[in-house]
């Protein structure tokens, strides 16, 4: 399928999620902003593990500006304030050697209030891959210091094939914490379906 059509089936089928329905299904508000590394080579390392396939030196980067009223939206859908930087996020669109579109991925950070192990601030950067019909392909947590049950495909395969429409709720529609951790369990989950938000508002616009 030529690449404009795929991109076109993605953007059509976030399009079609509409906002309204996900009020009902929207887990309880729990903060998380946009992840960031310092460096390109350790972004593109983290992508090239939510999308294997894709031709590494073919990724796109799209940066978008949320505008006022869409702010609004997603801070009433997420239930926290964005932070100023989540108001232009980057996502990043990856093509297969051939050129066919693949999906769309996001860096979120599911969590602003610090919490502390062993001394250090615990960190949970999470990326997700969004597939052109605009459900979750893949989930992963990155340099996870604490349970590390949380970054293993037992756990997060559960997200995968999951749309707007979808629970996400933690121990709901399938979902299975890891045992002892269900408050990360579900900040993970949170981050899968704040990836899908962001990407509808800023371009399910097709």
């Amino acid at each position: 399928m030529p690449i404009k059509s795929r991109l076109r089936i993605f953007l059509t089928s976030l399009a079609l999620a509409g906002l309204g329905a996900q009020v009902a299904l929207a887990p309880a508000p729990a903060a998380a902003h946009l992840a960031k590394w310092g460096s390109w080579e350790i972004t593109h390392r983290n992508l090239m593990k939510l999308f294997p396939d894709a031709d590494p030196n073919a990724w796109r980067i799209k940066r978008y500006q949320y505008s006022d009223k869409e702010v609004a939206v997603l801070e009433r859908e997420l239930g926290f304030a964005l932070y100023p930087e989540d108001k232009t996020p980057e996502f990043y669109v990856a093509h297969d050697s051939e050129g066919r579109f693949l999906g769309v991925a996001i860096f979120i950070d599911p969590r602003t209030k610090p919490k502390v192990l062993d001394g250090s601030v615990l960190t949970l950067e999470v990326g997700v891959g969004v597939d052109a019909r605009g459900k979750i392909d893949r989930v992963r947590v990155y340099d996870y210091r604490g349970d590390l049950r949380l970054t293993k495909r037992e756990f997060l395969s559960q997200l995968e094939g999951r749309g707007l429409d979808s629970e996400f709720h933690m121990g709901e529609g399938g979902l299975v914490p890891v045992s002892g951790e269900p408050e990360e369990s579900q900040l993970v989950a949170n981050a899968g379906r704040e990836a899908l938000l962001l990407m509808k508002v800023a371009l399910g616009k097709g």
